[in-house]
């Protein structure tokens, strides 16, 4: 705090200033070096200082939200991880494109958007994370955190419900995949109504239900008072702030979705046999990554000083079990995308195989090879040219015309 200089100034670190002047446009000098008021704040320690005119306009001051130090190791591992998700987001557009490509006429039932919203998620996804880790140069660098903190813990908390639904849908088209297949090969597998049928139905709407509440209980919030842990008065606020009942219930709410998840690949085990005997290993590797990143947000919610929202907490609790699980299940999720074939073009291989099969069972076509354009999945090519009528080769080349029958 300040101490009293004269009878009309008061000094704070070899700074000097009108008492009078402060009093009257409420400014107060705080412990950590600020001098601030409702409206305006100014650094006021070692080589910062601000000077008042009689009407309050300040002069050279420099403002509390200005960086003043350098990038250490929480603003270089941001900047590490952001491009990582940038990179991420590029792979991610590949197997968009890839997968979302349609090669067989369109069907009512397996429309191609299901096979693209796991890239969509993951594009959203992928964004956030590389957002949120380029802020976090700020969090270094602020001197009282502020609006750096804040936006790289939204995005933060953006990222898991993200994750989990792009999980959650690639899950669940695996599933539709497998129905699909079986459905090309029998139409009349599956009753039009059953237990199969209600599960198909009310699992997404559960797990968007605890997906949305995870979204809306972390992120949709106040986040001024998480942002005050910087010095001793305001900690215990941002303690009470950082780990109150909407955090707790957030990551409970993520953890019930992650449990559905699990559900939707059950459902498809059972109902869609023997396509789905054997799960890709991309869905148990991507949901062991979002256990960590779910275990971590848990005991952030009880414990403040491993969390991101703790300016000073160790780096290695942040990026190790926050960011790197996410980072991991997406880039799983890209490898497969780049391994696996697009549906349609899978559809078309299992026809053909077939088509082969049937045919070597009616002893057709053995032995010899297939045309190219079958070959390439296209259809035969017909001729369509019509032969040439006599009449108009007569009058095309009269000399052709027969002779004369001669009795």
């Amino acid at each position: 705090m300040a101490s009293p200089y004269n009878e009309t100034h008061v000094q704070f670190d070899g700074h000097y200033f009108n008492e009078t002047l402060l009093k009257e446009f409420n400014y107060t000098i705080y412990g950590n070096g600020t001098l601030s008021n409702d409206t305006n704040c100014f650094l006021v320690f070692d080589v910062f200082n601000v000077f008042f005119l009689p009407n309050g306009t300040s002069i050279n001051g420099t403002s509390c939200s200005i960086p003043i130090h350098n990038i250490a190791t929480r603003g270089g591992l941001g900047i590490a991880f952001g491009a990582i998700f940038a990179i991420l987001i590029i792979l991610a557009t590949t197997c968009l494109a890839k997968h979302g490509a349609v090669h067989l006429p369109l069907s009512k039932s397996f429309r191609p958007v299901s096979r693209r919203w796991p890239w969509y998620w993951l594009l959203v996804a992928g964004t956030c994370g590389c957002i949120s880790g380029m802020v976090a140069i700020d969090i270094d660098r602020d001197y009282l955190q502020g609006t750096a903190l804040i936006l790289q813990n939204i995005f933060y908390y953006v990222l898991l419900p993200a994750t989990l639904a792009s999980v959650w849908e690639m899950t669940r088209h695996w599933g539709s995949l497998c129905e699909r297949i079986l459905l090309d090969e029998d139409p009349w597998r599956f009753p039009h109504e059953g237990p199969r049928d209600k599960a198909e139905f009310y699992l997404p709407l559960v797990f968007y239900l605890f997906g949305f509440m995870t979204f809306f209980l972390s992120v949709l919030r106040t986040w001024t008072m998480v942002s005050k842990g910087t010095w001793s008065p305001d900690v215990s606020a941002a303690i009470a702030a950082s780990t109150d009942g909407r955090f707790k219930a957030s990551s409970i709410m993520a953890f019930i979705a992650w449990c559905v998840i699990w559900g939707s690949v059950f459902t498809s085990v059972k109902y869609y046999q023997p396509v789905s005997r054997h799960v890709p290993w991309k869905i148990p590797i991507s949901m062991t990554f979002l256990l960590i990143r779910i275990i971590y947000n848990i005991g952030v919610a009880w414990e403040y000083d491993i969390g991101p929202l703790r300016p000073t907490a160790p780096v290695a609790y942040i990026y190790a079990l926050g960011y790197a699980p996410i980072a991991l299940a997406m880039l799983t999720m890209v490898i497969w995308g780049r391994m696996e074939p697009n549906d349609d073009i899978r559809i078309k291989d299992l026809r053909r195989e077939r088509e082969r099969a049937t045919d070597f069972e009616l002893g057709i076509n053995q032995g010899k090879k297939e045309p190219k354009e079958q070959q390439l999945g296209l259809p035969p090519i017909q001729s369509y040219s019509r032969q040439p009528t006599e009449e108009a080769t007569m009058k095309n080349n009269p000399h052709s015309a027969a002779p004369p029958y001669v009795p």
